[in-house]
């Protein structure tokens, strides 16, 4: 009975250094990410003028706060995003919404995830040609 003892210990110890081994801590990583980095999809498009309230938009900022400064917009369209169909995805790009202002340009939300919808500001683009609907 002690010989199975130790060799059940020798192959838990193999095994453990054999994990031990193959696991790279984060410090580890050849190339770390990039903290607090967004998206390269996520930006400001166009050159709102200076003079327009669009000019106070900022990325990150929630749904009413842009309301507060540009009103409501002329319509909507929401959809959902590929990482809807992910399994056991719990991240808050699941859904996003598109605000449409006529002349001036379209906005775009994300932020619909497990934890309710929490919109805000992704992508901003500035088109003075803009008729202020979804042209689906």
């Amino acid at each position: 009975m002690n010989r199975y003892k130790s060799v059940a210990f020798l192959i838990i110890l193999a095994f453990g250094v054999g994990c031990a081994s193959s696991n790279k801590s984060p410090a580890q990583s050849a190339t770390p990410a990039p903290q607090g980095s967004t998206p390269p999809e996520s930006r400001i498009d166009g050159n709102f003028p200076a003079n327009s309230p669009f000019a106070k938009l900022k990325l990150g900022m929630v749904q009413g706060q842009v309301h507060e400064i540009l009103g409501q917009p002329t319509d909507t369209k929401m959809y959902q995003t590929g990482k809807a169909f992910i399994p056991f995805y719990f991240g808050p790009d699941v859904m996003r919404s598109e605000e449409f202002y006529k002349g001036v340009g379209v906005l775009t939300y994300t932020g619909a995830g497990v934890g309710g919808v929490h919109w805000k500001l992704y992508r901003a683009v500035y088109d003075a040609a803009e008729d202020g609907y979804p042209n689906d």
